[in-house]
């Protein structure tokens, strides 16, 4: 079997330059170009959106008994699968990601992902006009969420147990995060040992996932020590409801109303979910695909019986999905 080509690019993003975080504004970002390709043959391209905590060298890893993306590429090209390029962008910043929004506690990785970047790769491959997204987790859910917010962006998208259904993903891991940071002294005695480079502990994820998600979803510039209201009380534990609503603003299963017609503009959408999902996202997948149904937005949507983790063969069925739609007719 032949294979592709893997190009390893460094892109200086404007977008990026200043962000509130002071995360590097230049970025590593890998291509995958099919085999035998001609450089003077546009194909569609599909932008890899990598998940929370994960890199865009998370695509190239091979592990045991799963293939990396790009050999997954062609084997599904060998299979029959049409061809495409993929972007594989490393979009991780110092609290494990952005959900691929701007925000004024982040940065602007939306804007990045959806118009400075696409330019920059249409600059130097030719490409059809026709883009896709797929991801994982938060990666899925940055498919969801730019293409809803964006209309027009994508022509298709891959969304594998993307962030949804807020209320039930999220809030169960507070209390654990909570009593995490108490135990350090307080946020800014925790946040200054994390960023000195401690190790980890278990509980430290659900500490990263909320701060991370609090600067994604209720951004405040004013606060210190990170620029970000927090939806949990640290007197008592309780929620903040005022602040919880800023973040349901952002679920998709609540997008899908007034992103009806950004969502009609699609010709494909793909999403699945595991029935044990650790972080209870089956239960969000499951709403937002009634949500879609309700909504008359046409879409493949799948249960299976895995969980949150070891998805990557996931992607034998999305690509294809992805490739076939992205192929189809021509783009204005």
């Amino acid at each position: 079997m032949t294979t592709g080509t893997v190009h390893a690019l460094r892109h200086v993003s404007e977008s990026l330059r200043h962000n509130p975080l002071g995360d590097p504004f230049e970025r590593d970002v890998h291509v995958y170009t099919p085999p035998g390709w001609d450089q003077d043959t546009p194909l569609p391209a599909t932008m890899a959106l990598a998940a929370f905590t994960s890199t865009g060298f998370g695509f190239l890893n091979r592990k045991w008994r799963a293939l990396s993306l790009p050999e997954r590429m062609d084997q599904l090209i060998a299979d029959g699968m049409p061809p495409m390029l993929v972007v594989m962008p490393d979009p991780i910043t110092c609290l494990g990601g952005s959900q691929y929004l701007d925000s004024t506690g982040i940065g602007r990785y939306q804007t990045w992902i959806t118009e400075e970047l696409p330019a920059w790769i249409e600059d130097r491959f030719p490409t059809t006009g026709a883009w896709g997204a797929v991801g994982k987790s938060s990666g899925g859910y940055g498919a969801l969420a730019m293409a809803m917010m964006r209309p027009g962006t994508y022509k298709a998208i891959a969304a594998h147990s993307p962030d949804a259904g807020f209320e039930y993903c999220y809030p169960p891991d507070f209390p654990g995060a909570l009593e995490t940071i108490r135990t350090a002294g307080g946020l800014e005695l925790w946040w200054k040992a994390f960023r000195q480079g401690r190790d980890l502990s278990g509980s430290d994820h659900a500490v990263i996932n909320l701060l991370g998600m609090a600067c994604a979803y209720s951004p405040d510039p004013a606060a210190t020590p990170l620029p970000c209201e927090l939806p949990v009380d640290f007197d008592t534990g309780a929620l903040r409801p005022e602040v919880m609503e800023k973040w349901l603003a952002f679920d998709p299963v609540r997008m899908v109303p007034r992103c009806r017609e950004a969502l009609l503009g699609l010709e494909g959408l793909w999403l699945d979910v595991g029935r044990r999902d650790e972080f209870r996202l089956q239960v969000g997948a499951r709403l937002l695909h009634q949500a879609l149904e309700g909504a008359g937005i046409l879409h493949e949507f799948q249960e299976h019986d895995g969980g949150h983790f070891k998805l990557n063969d996931r992607l034998s069925q999305s690509l294809p999905f992805l490739a076939e739609r992205l192929s189809a007719g021509s783009i204005d």
